[in-house]
């Protein structure tokens, strides 16, 4: 199983990555959960939604079961941006495995980069997969389908 987890400061970055990569697994037939724990609900009426809290601290122990539970060939997990990028890799790390190959996509917005460049540095180191602003999710969404194959 595939989990791709797109972690970053601005909601509506990662809820347009979100929608593109639901949409191109989708199209190609790769069953998918979506795991929404984004500042804001998707509202796509699929997946589970994991609200009252950020998933590398005070839900990990519903994330832990919940990826270890999935049946289908692709995972895509939305963090809230008051996760720490840091916390997030050891708690996904803790999942790692033969079953379970996880890729971590940052999106890195100017202000995050301005206000806060030690949490820009640390989305960087901590992630497999970088994006900076203005976002262009279509080479992502490609990677991503690459990794179905």
């Amino acid at each position: 199983m595939q989990l791709i987890v797109i972690t970053g400061m601005r909601h509506s970055a990662k809820t347009e990555l979100a929608r593109a990569l639901i949409e191109a697994l989708t199209a190609q037939n790769i069953p998918l959960t979506v795991i929404d724990n984004g500042d804001e609900p998707l509202k796509l009426g699929i997946g589970t939604r994991l609200a009252g809290g950020c998933v590398c601290c005070s839900l990990a122990a519903a994330v832990i079961p919940l990826v270890w539970r999935l049946k289908t060939d692709y995972g895509l997990l939305l963090t809230s941006s008051s996760s720490d990028p840091e916390t997030l890799y050891l708690l996904l790390d803790s999942l790692r495995g033969s079953r379970v190959q996880i890729t971590t996509i940052a999106l890195v917005d100017d202000s995050t980069k301005t206000q806060y460049p030690y949490l820009a540095q640390k989305f960087v180191f901590y992630s497999d997969l970088v994006l900076y602003e203005p976002f262009v999710y279509e080479e992502t969404v490609h990677a991503c389908l690459r990794l179905s194959l």
